[in-house]
């Protein structure tokens, strides 16, 4: 049997703490649920942005779908350089005519902008040919003043005026230039050609009356 002996005076010495019970102080415990807490606003953060950004975004995370460019108005190299960027294959048809869209741009893409579609996929798309022509309609006959309401009506524009000496009253159209019938970008000018007054020192001459010789006078 062990018999402790006290020494009187002698200071007694406590044991040094051991590492978990050093890790186990208030200042140790705060700076670790910080930490915690931190993380798990960031994870809650991060979570959140990605559902926000797939819900959103037309184009799909972490995969290599795009979504199909605006190809209307631009030129065909353009257009076919934006497709190559994306992946995209483009596939061309034959021109068509647009009222507004110039030669050489795109008039038509399908499928449409905006849709989301694999890589290697083919866009079509068709060119414009320009407005449709319009042919000069027929005004022989009309005043000049009907002649440019009909013109300006059809989409085109009276252009220079010739006056000439002709059998109609003045005023009236009596050729254009280019004819009727010949086809016309919209807006182009047409030409008249109006009736005017006869020339000065004609005369009209009279219908002359045959009489046989001999007779001294007209037959009754």
């Amino acid at each position: 049997m062990r018999v402790r002996r006290h020494v009187p005076g002698a200071r007694h010495r406590e044991p040094p703490p051991a590492p978990e019970q050093i890790d186990a102080t208030p200042g140790a415990y705060s700076g670790r649920r910080w930490l915690r807490d931190g993380l798990v606003v960031l994870a809650t953060f991060g979570i959140g942005y990605l559902i926000a950004s797939a819900w959103l975004s037309p184009v799909p995370l972490f995969s290599s779908d795009h979504a199909v460019p605006r190809l209307l108005d631009l030129p065909v190299a353009d257009a076919e350089t934006k497709l190559a960027e994306l992946g995209f294959r483009g596939r061309a048809g034959p021109a068509r005519s647009h009222p507004t869209i110039a030669a050489g741009r795109v008039a038509w893409q399908d499928p449409p902008a905006g849709m989301v579609l694999a890589e290697n996929t083919a866009i079509s798309y068709a060119a414009s040919s320009g407005p449709v022509p319009i042919p000069v309609p027929d005004v022989i006959g009309f005043s000049r003043a009907h002649a440019e309401r009909v013109l300006a009506a059809a989409g085109l524009r009276a252009g220079a005026v010739d006056t000439v000496a002709a059998d109609p009253e003045p005023g009236v159209v009596i050729a254009t230039r280019p004819a009727a019938g010949t086809a016309r970008e919209p807006g182009a000018t047409v030409d008249l050609v109006v009736s005017g007054r006869p020339l000065p020192g004609l005369l009209p001459i009279p219908a002359l009356q045959l009489v046989p010789l001999g007779t001294g006078g007209p037959r009754p």
